[in-house]
């Protein structure tokens, strides 16, 4: 009987040694997939901050664009009123030129 327990004591010994390798290798696993998902956050984070970069100049540069569009536009009405009030000051004086002077 002495040798059957002799086994079993073994056995057990040999399951406690597997078993402390399994954990050990489960703990190796575990910190490897955090370090991994750590790498991936950070190089998800890059491609976010570089798509906000993007995004953010695609819209700074629309809104220069509408912006010039909107001077240029401004500056068009702005010569267009220009050119009528100095017509109509011509006018404004000649009429009165030829009401002072008389028919």
């Amino acid at each position: 009987m002495l040798p059957d327990l002799e086994k079993i004591i073994n056995a057990d010994r040999r399951a406690k040694a597997a078993l402390d390798a399994a954990r050990k290798e489960a703990e190796e696993l575990i910190s490897q997939a955090a370090f991994q998902v750590q790498a991936i956050e950070a190089r998800l984070q890059e491609e976010l901050d570089a798509l906000k970069r993007t995004v953010q100049e695609e819209v700074l540069s629309q809104a220069e664009a509408q912006a010039a569009a909107t001077e240029a536009a401004a500056q068009r009405y702005l010569q267009a009123l220009a050119e009528k009030q100095a017509a109509r000051r011509e006018e404004a004086v000649a009429f009165m030129v030829s009401r002072v002077l008389g028919p």
